[in-house]
């Protein structure tokens, strides 16, 4: 169940990521579609990082004001 969670989470995010199983039809398609799904879990993972220093720079900021 969490895996999928987990997917809708990425397909959300990245629409790209939609329609990727009707894609695979040969071996070199499941190796692209590996990469890709493995490349949008990192950029999740950064954005996710990136949104929590944002937050925390925003607080620090309104702390001054």
């Amino acid at each position: 169940v969490r895996v999928e969670h987990a997917f809708a989470a990425l397909k959300g995010r990245f629409q790209s990521l939609r329609e990727v199983c009707l894609k695979i039809w040969t071996e070199k398609d499941m190796k692209v579609t590996i990469y890709w799904v493995l490349c949008c879990i990192i950029l999740h993972n950064m954005i996710i990082r990136f949104e929590e220093e944002m937050d925390d720079t925003i607080e620090r900021s309104t702390d001054w004001a």
